[in-house]
């Protein structure tokens, strides 16, 4: 499959937001390639998440594709040293978490909750105070799923630099994946995009810089590789998008988060965590 790259054509506002009002002058860089790669240890199912709160030391650990429980580290050393989950605190939500696209953003979980004939929900959960403060409601199918090769992920919730995102499908007959720009504080919807990514073959995504990268593979498992690349500030030209494969491993990413301060993504590869760090540089304004 060749390179795709997504642009701008079909972007419709919501609630009257103007496109370049995304634009931060602190955020202008595009990946330009993987330094390097740490298979941090082996542990859960061959599915499941882990992040970093950019803004502390904590890791938070969800195994599997569904369920209400979630397990905290202090730091990446002491999830790395623990034998499995051993001395994790175990953080039990109100309401179960559905496929591995949760986000970890300024001491808040962002999670889908996914419940039988209803629209999907979007959480936000206070981890300091262990409360609920917000749910939203987003109209889509809630049966379809945002990547075909992972169709457990019924939406993926993503944050970079510039806030909250959320990477979803209107309905099995949609043949692209949709992001929307999500206020953290409020979980309202800002502004939605048709990236022109195609679901078929992709495994996961993530967004820097307001910057969606997803990453494709095939169902007979090769390399993963960032095959479709959308801007949504329209700031990255076709000879910038960068054709990336990542390290041959063990199967195929259930989830890819990027960690904004460190330039790391935290990927979850057949039961392996795994930490690649980034090289970035600066997007070519146009």
């Amino acid at each position: 499959m060749a390179l795709q790259r997504g642009g701008t054509g079909n972007c419709p506002e919501v609630s009257g937001v103007n496109l370049r009002a995304h634009v931060r002058g602190n955020c202008v860089e595009i990946i330009s390639g993987i330094r390097s790669v740490k298979i941090l240890k082996r542990v859960g199912g061959p599915k499941g998440m882990w992040t970093r709160d950019p803004r502390s030391s904590r890791v938070y650990v969800f195994n599997g594709t569904s369920g209400d429980v979630i397990y905290r580290f202090n730091s990446v050393q002491d999830f790395s040293r623990s034998p499995g989950l051993a001395g994790s605190t175990e953080i039990r939500l109100p309401f179960a978490w559905s496929g591995p696209g949760s986000a970890v953003h300024n001491g808040y979980l962002y999670y889908v909750m996914q419940e039988a004939d209803t629209d999907l929900q979007v959480v936000r959960y206070d981890l300091m105070s262990g409360a609920v403060t917000d749910i939203a409601m987003f109209p889509v199918d809630s049966r379809a799923s945002v990547y075909s090769l992972n169709p457990e992920t019924v939406a993926d919730l993503a944050a970079d630099d510039e806030g909250l995102w959320l990477l979803f499908a209107t309905s099995d007959s949609e043949p692209n994946i949709n992001l929307a720009k999500m206020d953290p504080a409020t979980l309202d919807i800002e502004q939605i995009w048709d990236t022109r990514c195609p679901r078929e073959n992709a495994e996961a995504a993530f967004v820097v810089c307001g910057t969606v990268y997803v990453v494709y593979n095939t169902r007979l498992v090769s390399r993963s590789r960032i095959q479709c690349v959308f801007d949504v500030n329209d700031m990255v030209i076709s000879e910038e998008a960068p054709l990336l494969y990542f390290p041959r491993r063990y199967g195929a990413h259930a989830s890819l988060k990027y960690n904004p301060e460190e330039k790391q993504l935290y990927g979850w590869d057949d039961g392996y965590q795994i930490i690649y760090r980034l090289t970035m540089k600066r997007k070519m304004l146009v």
